[in-house]
């Protein structure tokens, strides 16, 4: 695991209730929150939060239970995990990654719809308008400095609500919002993984 992930893995093992929610699901069985809150006579919300980070991390396995709850299962009663503390970056850059891959595939498509001046509206806008915006962009590329994915996100929302403007006053809102879900749908299927666990389609929602 990266070292963020790390981080929040030893906060969550430190919590005060944080061993005895382990003992009561080290059998290996599906659990469900509300189960474990009974077991130890604290609150649900206490033992969802923890049993959700475990999952997050890989600790745990997660399985929906119905539309609105889930279970959980302790993969191995002995738990083991490693930090990579030569990578610093490696989330950070393949969430630059993401965010390259939607903003090539929303470009692409607007070209295909045969809209010339709308592409040259958006290309202005990332080139003069957002110039500091992209030397940010590019920064949090190289050396993962300024806040990190939380802050990326920051950065991106802005390019994208601008972006976001120009197409839906040009080819309407019905238009737009087609073409960059369907960007975004590109995004997510090369990059599945970080795209969920960190968030990154929040700011690309239009």
């Amino acid at each position: 695991m990266d070292q963020r992930e790390f981080q929040h893995t030893v906060l969550l093992l430190s919590g005060e209730r944080a061993m005895a929610i382990l003992r009561v699901i080290r059998d290996g069985e599906w659990h469900m929150a509300s189960g474990v809150a009974r077991s130890l006579d604290i609150h649900v919300t206490t033992a969802s939060k923890f049993l959700q980070g475990l999952a997050e991390v890989g600790l745990l396995e997660r399985r929906a239970h119905d539309g609105r709850t889930f279970e959980y299962r302790l993969r191995s009663p002995r738990l083991e995990f490693s930090v990579d503390l030569l990578e610093e970056s490696g989330p950070l850059r393949q969430a630059v990654d993401f965010y390259v891959t939607y903003f090539q595939s929303l470009f692409e498509r607007i070209r295909r719809l045969g809209w010339p001046r709308v592409e040259t509206e958006m290309q202005h806008r990332l080139t003069t308008d957002h110039q500091e915006l992209r030397s940010a962009i590019f920064q949090e590329m190289i050396a993962g400095t300024g806040g990190g994915i939380d802050h990326l996100r920051e950065l991106v929302a802005v390019l994208h609500r601008d972006l976001w403007g120009v197409c839906s006053q040009t080819l309407g809102h019905a238009a737009a919002e087609r073409v960059f879900k369907t960007a975004l749908r590109d995004a997510v299927d090369s990059h599945p993984d970080i795209a969920i666990r960190c968030g990154l389609t929040r700011p690309l929602e239009a």
